[in-house]
């Protein structure tokens, strides 16, 4: 077995809490969380689980859990997945059936953490309002020592930093990395990592909001004219499509809510300051406003909003390696992303896997973490690097943008949209983490073989 040590998470959201589960499995690992808030919470609304997360949440013993609070149930048959409808005129256009092998489920945030906390086991430790300021590291001794806001401090064999899209584990890594390279004359890459500190707005605002199914269906009542489709959980969910904007909108906590998130994209603004607050609650009269001129049934929805809040996208810089002697990056703090895969807890959840099964390996020791995280990352950051890519690439097809066509008049090519975006995300549903798992383990055991002496 691996030697006993000590592991602090920092940053009780999915991504952290699920590495805690999947680290709690190895009985000679001490799993600590800390926790800035006073509680665990999540902000966001609506969660997509695709088939290659259903069976690493499966493989840590959730997966009744998570189906008892889902009307919809996994499959690997082949299933609808989006309809994808011209919405940006007074008559919507369907154009095309997303089809994937194996369910996209739908989550309410708030339940899937819940679901990770109830299966948290009573010797991992949390610990609340703990904000994590900056760490420091005795490599001789492989110890990391946390330095919190408070003054409060603690020492592990191994951080995690799963403290989000503006993590201070990420904040002091690349720090380090600055100063160590600055110390070796090499300027240029000190100024680098430094510049790689602070997430990228995307040109992306996303307007989000939750709508009771009860109030959605009374203002159908109302306006029966209108003919409005309720959402249901056995309907496939709609993606209304404009130019540059996309609204999707489907059931979520059984079908008792209804999760919207409406994209605006302005590629010409990626890379620039987002001008305001990153989070920001808005009247519904800006959320509609957004909206002039769409399809009178998408207006209606979002006519029925509760207190929308619009959102600035933004994204992680992409790094080489996620690693600093016996510190990790794990999820939003290495890797943030557009939501338009609907992967990003689920980036999470696989680093968190995969970051686990190797640290508990019969062959890791406290002498060797830092070869292990290296291999983590080496296997990781390649796919979650390619992941962020292809999320902007479908906010762009979802936006009806595709080279070579004018959406607003070639409707007879518009499906040429949906089969782009499937060529670039069937990998969530067609492959699995099984062959990196496979890798990064060969690896460990590869780099632990007693060496010939000639």
């Amino acid at each position: 077995m691996a030697a006993s040590y000590r592991k602090a998470d920092h940053g009780g959201g999915i991504g952290g809490l699920a590495a805690a589960v999947a680290l709690s499995r190895f009985p000679d690992i001490e799993v600590s969380v800390f926790e800035a808030a006073k509680e665990f919470t999540e902000v966001g609304a609506g969660i997509g689980v695709w088939p290659r997360v259903w069976k690493l949440l499966a493989y840590l013993g959730l997966d009744d859990d998570l189906a008892s609070i889902s009307a919809t149930k996994p499959t690997q048959d082949e299933v609808d997945t989006f309809i994808f409808r011209k919405a940006d005129q007074p008559e919507g256009l369907d154009f095309y059936k997303l089809r994937s092998r194996g369910t996209l489920l739908r989550y309410h945030r708030p339940d899937v953490l819940q679901v990770l906390i109830d299966n948290l086991p009573a010797h991992c430790k949390t610990y609340f309002n703990r904000r994590l300021q900056t760490y420091t590291q005795d490599r001789a001794k492989g110890t990391v020592q946390l330095v919190f806001s408070d003054g409060s401090t603690e020492t592990c064999n191994v951080l995690i930093g799963s403290d989000g899209i503006k993590s201070s584990v990420r904040r002091t890594m690349l720090t380090n990395k600055s100063e160590e390279a600055a110390s070796k004359g090499k300027l240029e890459d000190a100024e680098r990592f430094m510049q790689l500190i602070e997430p990228t707005w995307t040109g992306i605002v996303a307007y989000r909001a939750l709508i009771p199914t009860q109030r959605l269906q009374d203002y159908k009542d109302a306006h029966p004219e209108m003919n409005i489709r309720i959402p249901q959980t056995n309907s496939t969910p709609i993606m209304y499509m404009g130019q540059h904007i996309n609204v999707v909108v489907y059931p979520i906590s059984s079908g008792k809510l209804i999760n919207i998130g409406a994209f605006h994209a302005k590629p010409e603004l990626a890379g620039t300051n987002f001008p305001g607050p990153w989070v920001e609650t808005i009247p519904n009269d800006e959320l509609l406003a957004a909206h002039d001129g769409w399809e009178p049934e998408l207006q209606a929805i979002l006519r029925c909003a509760y207190t929308p809040s619009r959102w600035a996208v933004h994204m992680a810089q992409p790094l080489e390696s996620w690693v600093d002697g016996n510190v990790a990056l794990l999820g939003d703090s290495a890797h943030a992303m557009s939501p338009q895969q609907a992967s990003g807890a689920g980036q999470a959840i696989e680093d968190a896997y995969l970051l686990a099964t190797l640290l508990g390996h019969r062959l890791t020791r406290i002498e060797n973490i830092n070869q292990v995280l290296n291999i983590y990352s080496d296997v990781r950051v390649p796919v979650a690097t390619e992941v962020q890519h292809r999320s902007l690439v479908n906010g762009s097809y979802f936006g009806l943008q595709l080279e070579g066509l004018d959406s607003t008049r070639e409707h007879d090519r518009l499906h040429e949209i949906g089969d782009a975006v499937v060529e670039n995300w069937n990998w969530a549903w067609a492959t699995t983490l099984d062959p990196s798992i496979s890798e990064a383990v060969k690896r460990l055991e590869a780099s632990q073989r007693p060496r010939a002496h000639l």
